[in-house]
């Protein structure tokens, strides 16, 4: 086992041995519920990331909203909007970009943990779904959900990228 297993093992694994002891008929039990507890955060994690998401495609649908009204009305410092609105998308999307990412690290950890309890588990269902995926290796059988979310901030940065350009010119 090589020391980073032998230290995940460590966190998981070494708390409490007197309750495995003492309490040995209901060990199982307290497992099997901190599983379940932990398979509903990880739910909640997903959730929140969505929510996010949404969060975002709508204030950037808001902020092109606003650039065709302005626009469209012919305001006199359509100029100035057109400049600084998009710096700020930019600024939005990045960190959009940026939170896609934390969530995509925090799955994979969630992930790493929930395969390691499995191997105590009589059944994997992560662990088997993983492999039936290709174990993202094959992009046939699965392409990771973050790669793709990750590339809607992409599209609106090259949006703004573009509306800056042409009104700066």
């Amino acid at each position: 086992m090589d020391p980073i297993e032998k230290d995940i093992d460590n966190l998981l694994f070494a708390r409490n041995l007197e309750h495995l002891t003492e309490h040995k008929d209901r060990y199982i039990d307290h497992y099997l519920e901190q599983y379940r507890i932990y398979l509903h955060i990880f739910n909640c994690t997903n959730d929140r990331s969505q929510k996010s998401n949404n969060f975002f495609l709508g204030l950037n649908t808001a902020i092109i909203g606003i650039l065709g009204y302005v626009e469209i009305k012919n305001i006199s410092e359509v100029a100035f909007i057109f400049t600084v609105v998009p710096f700020i998308g930019l600024t939005i999307c990045y960190s959009w970009y940026k939170i896609i990412c934390a969530y995509q690290k925090l799955n994979r950890a969630k992930f790493s943990v929930i395969h390691k309890v499995e191997k105590k588990l009589p059944i994997a269902l992560f662990e088997t779904e993983w492999h039936f995926l290709g174990e993202g290796r094959d992009k046939k059988k699965y392409h990771p959900l973050s790669e793709i979310e990750k590339n809607i901030p992409m599209i609106f940065i090259l949006f703004y990228i573009i509306l800056l350009v042409v009104n700066l010119r």
